[in-house]
């Protein structure tokens, strides 16, 4: 079976999960007439959010641009140290796992500091979404540096290619792959992380439209929410995907052409 088909086949199967799983839980919140204010209906989660529309599209508005700048922020950053990282000795023994540590730190542990410091606008939560970010995109630079053929490297250095060639060439096209696998595993923790910034303290965004939703009781705009934060993951994890398949050409481990 090709990519192509593979992947139609996924989709496919999960959309029909999905809409089976919500076909029951609409039948058992009317078979045992489960109170909306415990467990709305998929329906009626549904309605709340075409109702609630404006201020639904302004709180995604406000979380994507902290997602999309600090996502961006965190990648470079992550690229760039790993490759310093990788480069020293010292800095792998002393600074790498202090880093891999530090994205163990619970968001809510640092989120209050970061607010205090840079106040409640967006840049505070831009740099909390690239901070941690960041972790993931470290970790898999220098692990997929580590995996490329040093027989590549010695090729290119015995042909006199200098090392920030070596580096532009052969150790980052190697590495992609791996590198993705870390922005994406990334992506999947950025809007929960804008979201529970914004929850401490902010203007607008999700985790304000969420805080709003439990302080008035309503478990409908509740879920709105969160099926939101997670429609927006996964609709970033596929553009990422697709980003992917564009960019990266060259097998992992190998060297890139130009």
């Amino acid at each position: 079976m090709s990519l192509r088909k593979r992947t139609v086949s996924t989709t496919i199967g999960l959309v029909l999960t999905v809409l089976l799983l919500l076909g029951i839980w609409e039948a058992a919140v009317f078979l045992f007439s489960i109170r909306p204010q415990i467990l709305p209906a998929p329906s009626v989660i549904f309605h709340s959010a075409v109702e609630d529309w404006a201020a639904l599209s302004r709180a995604v508005h406000a979380t994507s641009f902290e997602v999309f700048w600090g996502l961006l922020a965190g990648c470079l950053l992550g690229v760039l140290a790993g490759l310093l990282i990788f480069a020293s000795r010292i800095l792998q023994s002393s600074l790498y796992p202090l880093l891999l540590a530090a994205q163990t730190v619970p968001i809510i542990a640092i989120a209050p500091l970061i607010m205090i410091w840079m106040g409640f606008g967006y840049s505070g939560k831009i740099l909390l979404v690239a901070v941690y970010a960041s972790f993931p995109v470290v970790a898999a630079t220098v692990r997929g540096m580590k995996a490329v053929d040093r027989s590549q490297v010695q090729v290119a250095r015995s042909l006199g290619a200098s090392w920030p060639w070596v580096y532009g060439h052969v150790f980052l096209p190697g590495a992609a792959r791996q590198i993705f696998t870390g922005v994406k595993i990334s992506a999947t923790y950025a809007f929960g992380t804008a979201a529970m910034s914004e929850y401490v303290g902010a203007a607008n965004g999700l985790g304000v439209y969420l805080n709003a939703a439990k302080v008035n009781f309503r478990t409908d705009l509740v879920f709105v929410a969160g099926f939101a934060l997670a429609l927006c993951t996964l609709v970033l994890f596929a553009l990422l995907s697709v980003l992917e398949r564009v960019l990266i050409r060259w097998p992992e481990g190998g060297v890139h052409d130009d």
